[in-house]
């Protein structure tokens, strides 16, 4: 009867730290939004001036044509964004993010998102893919030399 209680606190105890590993994988999880005000392949004008912030952290100053970034620890985050509209008004939005576990970056379309923002979250949020610079192998080999009197002669 003992060895049985045993056997199943740690069986609760490995599953319990399991539970645990994979909550803090998704908790710690560390993410890089890109902040895009870039017209856009639609034909959707960038904004003149906005100021973004990314779960209450200092606000990044936009003007069209740039790209910042924000980098951010788990998966639901907070954007507020204040813009001039076309009334020369401060207006603004505060929508709530949640990014895939599986990216590490992704691209907020500042102009896509205020064009429509109730459209769903995959129109103006897409992960990001860097470009990789292509290895190029080394054709030419070098002469190595094993005699340390040579002079190279």
């Amino acid at each position: 009867m003992k060895l049985s209680r045993q056997l199943f606190i740690r069986i609760g105890f490995v599953v319990l730290l399991i539970v645990l590993a994979v909550v803090m994988y998704h908790i710690g999880k560390q993410h890089t939004i890109l902040i895009d005000n870039n017209r856009t392949e639609d034909g959707i004008r960038a904004l003149d001036w906005a100021e973004v912030s990314v779960d209450g952290q200092p606000g990044l100053e936009m003007y069209p044509r740039m790209r910042d970034q924000a980098i951010v620890v788990g998966q639901k985050h907070t954007i507020e964004i204040t813009y001039t509209n076309d009334d020369w008004e401060d207006e603004v939005i505060s929508v709530d993010v949640t990014v895939p576990v599986n990216q590490n970056m992704v691209l907020f379309s500042l102009p896509k998102f205020l064009e429509d923002p109730s459209a769903s979250q995959d129109v103006w949020l897409t992960p990001f893919f860097g470009m990789t610079a292509p290895v190029e192998e080394e054709t030419t080999s070098e002469e190595v030399v094993t005699d340390e009197f040579s002079m190279g002669i």
